[in-house]
């Protein structure tokens, strides 16, 4: 069964309508997604390989979860279904801090995406080991100290997908919590 997202305005308020998600692709409809960036109280950041079948970055190392809003779910309500469902991660909404959404449009061949990105951060010192992978979704999750990840960003790491958008309100984040310890 296919995802039904909701369409916003350029934005990023829901119009009242919905749509299956290759329709919102295949047009180029405004849509919204979450990002959650998990750091560790080591200053470590999770990563997940993405399972070589995706649509989207195949088999490359992304952040701890990304997905698309279902049709009339919040942006924390999303990061708490994707963690769930890719990780087996249970998360409660009060342990995510909210930074920014910000829009960002995509295109690769007849695939459009333009998304209202709504990014968030947790700290949590995850057990690797207790993660219950969904199979087709995610390979494999690794601890990666956040400074390396950008380094290998900033190098255009094929290997990795950048969210180089992403990395101003994550590194203030971090280099706030840094400052408190």
């Amino acid at each position: 069964m296919e995802e039904h997202f909701d369409v916003c305005t350029p934005g990023g308020i829901p119009t009242g309508r919905s749509v299956h998600r290759s329709q919102a692709h295949r047009e180029g409809l405004w849509h919204r997604s979450s990002h959650l960036w998990l750091v560790n109280s080591r200053g470590q950041i999770l990563l997940q390989r993405r399972h070589p079948a995706k649509e989207t970055d195949p088999g490359r190392w992304d952040i701890a979860v990304a997905g698309h809003l279902s049709a009339g779910q919040t942006p924390l309500d999303a990061l708490v279904r994707e963690a769930r469902e890719e990780l087996g991660l249970v998360l409660e909404p009060a342990q995510l801090t909210f930074l920014e959404a910000r829009p960002k449009e995509y295109r690769e061949g007849a695939f459009l995406d333009r998304e209202w990105q709504h990014l968030f951060v947790c700290l949590n010192d995850v057990d690797l080991g207790g993660l219950v992978l969904q199979a087709d979704e995610v390979v494999d999750v690794r601890w990666m100290p956040w400074e390396e990840y950008r380094r290998i960003v900033a190098q255009g790491h094929p290997d990795y997908v950048g969210r180089k958008e992403d990395w101003p309100a994550f590194e203030a984040w971090m280099r706030q919590r840094l400052s408190a310890l």
